[in-house]
Order: structure tokens, then C-alpha cells, then sequence
């Protein structure tokens, strides 16, 4: 990992998402819905990555789109469902 991706953290990711969401009035699957472009209900890295940049403007590393799936897919098969998106969003 570079230094770029330890000083950034998976927290600060969902904190930006969460306010482009209420900034836009979307909701959690309507953000889905435009990530997961493949409309396979599951939104995989490259998915994520050009998702995050659409909707938070960020360009972020393998590294960190790494980061983000391992931390919000509960069910351990390397991508990220709606429930698990709905449950990172909603957190506080």
C-alpha cells in the first residue's frame, strides 16, 4: 500500500458517499442501481471505482476500491450487494 491509501480511510469514503446522497436525495438503491452497471445485483471493483468517481468525484487506488469491498462485503465473496451497501450507508 502506499502512502496515499494508509492515510486514507474506508470511513471517509462512505461519510463523502453518504453526503453526495443527501446533497442528490438519492437513496441507497438508487445509488446501487448506478453502480452495479452490469445489472447483476452485485457491484464488483471496477464497478466501484468508476461508480465512486461518478458519484463522489474521487479517483481512488486499487488499493483503497480494494478497502472499501473488504470492508463492506459481510459475505465474503468479493463484491458488494445491496444489503451490504444499504447497511454501510445507514450506519452511523
Amino acid at each position: 500500500m502506499d502512502e496515499e491509501d494508509q492515510s486514507w480511510s474506508v470511513r471517509e469514503a462512505i461519510t463523502i458517499l453518504k453526503n453526495s446522497m443527501k446533497e442528490n436525495n438519492k437513496k441507497a438503491s438508487e445509488v446501487f442501481s448506478s453502480i452495479d452497471v452490469n445489472d447483476d445485483g452485485e457491484i464488483n471493483g471496477p464497478e466501484l471505482y468508476k461508480g465512486l468517481i461518478e458519484h463522489i468525484g474521487h479517483h481512488l487506488s486499487p488499493g483503497q476500491v480494494s478497502m472499501i469491498i473488504n470492508a463492506l462485503d459481510t459475505n465474503d465473496d468479493n463484491r458488494i450487494d445491496l444489503a451490504e451497501l444499504s447497511a454501510a450507508l445507514e450506519e452511523e
